[in-house]
């Protein structure tokens, strides 16, 4: 009968398991080690040396790992492949861990962010001189709303389109990322799937307000029911990959 997860391990695959299809940089000392096909397609990548830590379920651990000094670069390299990052970060010291559960307790992690090609803020990770532009879209009543924010200056745009002008519009964008909600059968190829729910207008006009603030968005512009349902499903996708952070966003233009 093979050994039972070690308390490490279980708390890897349950953040694994929140992380989805991104690899989890997960926190271990000075490195960030990536663990089993996360670690593999890493290793591929980055060029790096593919290890194996311990055994689960009696099969040795692939693992791979970056130090946390330069984790900047490896990121960068990943996201320009196509991948999606989860960051696990320490959130408890050794000491407060041992007060917390004994002597031989796990220092708690979590995803403190997930970086992706659209949500990039950091400077080392952008291509200079490029606009870093995420996108969502959705449909509403047969209209196509877009949203689309530059991440590196927080400039938001909203629009709206018949459906068989969305390619050229988001053409004209030039996404770095994009998403749509989950089951569109028109979303974009490519485009990460997302809740429904968080592309409905009521709860994207609320977002808009609360993130700046205003009772009314009547001083920004007009915005249809499909901008206001694109708006939702981006400030949520932001909030989603910056764990409640948000970046930098203007009042939206139409």
């Amino acid at each position: 009968m093979s050994a039972p997860a070690t308390p490490m391990m279980t708390q890897y695959l349950s953040l694994k398991a929140e992380a989805g299809d991104c690899l989890l940089f997960y926190r271990m000392g000075d490195f960030f080690e990536l663990f089993f096909e996360d670690a593999r397609q890493a290793a591929q990548i980055l060029d790096i040396a593919l290890t194996s830590r311990g055994e689960h379920l009696g099969v040795p651990i692939p693992m791979c790992g970056v130090p946390v000094h330069s984790a900047e670069g490896y990121m960068a390299r990943l996201i320009k492949a196509g991948c999606r990052v989860a960051i696990a970060e320490q959130v408890e010291t050794p000491e407060e861990a041992k007060k917390r559960g004994g002597s031989k307790a796990l220092v708690a992690r979590d995803i403190v962010r997930f970086v992706t090609a659209g949500t990039l803020t950091e400077e080392a990770l952008l291509e200079p001189r490029r606009a870093n532009v995420l996108v969502a879209v959705c449909e509403v009543r047969g209209t196509v709303g877009i949203a689309a924010c530059d991440i590196s200056t927080g400039r938001m745009e909203l629009e709206e389109c018949p459906p068989e002008r969305m390619g050229a519009a988001l053409a004209r964008l030039g996404a770095s990322e994009s998403v749509a909600p989950e089951g569109w059968d028109q979303a974009p190829l490519d485009s990460i799937p997302r809740p429904t729910s968080q592309f409905a207008s009521e709860s994207g006009e609320a977002r808009l307000k609360a993130v700046h603030a205003v009772s009314t968005l009547d001083g920004f512009g007009q915005f249809t029911r499909a901008m206001l349902a694109a708006a939702g499903g981006l400030i949520a996708y932001l909030e989603h990959a910056g764990r409640g952070k948000l970046p930098l966003l203007l009042p939206p233009v139409a």
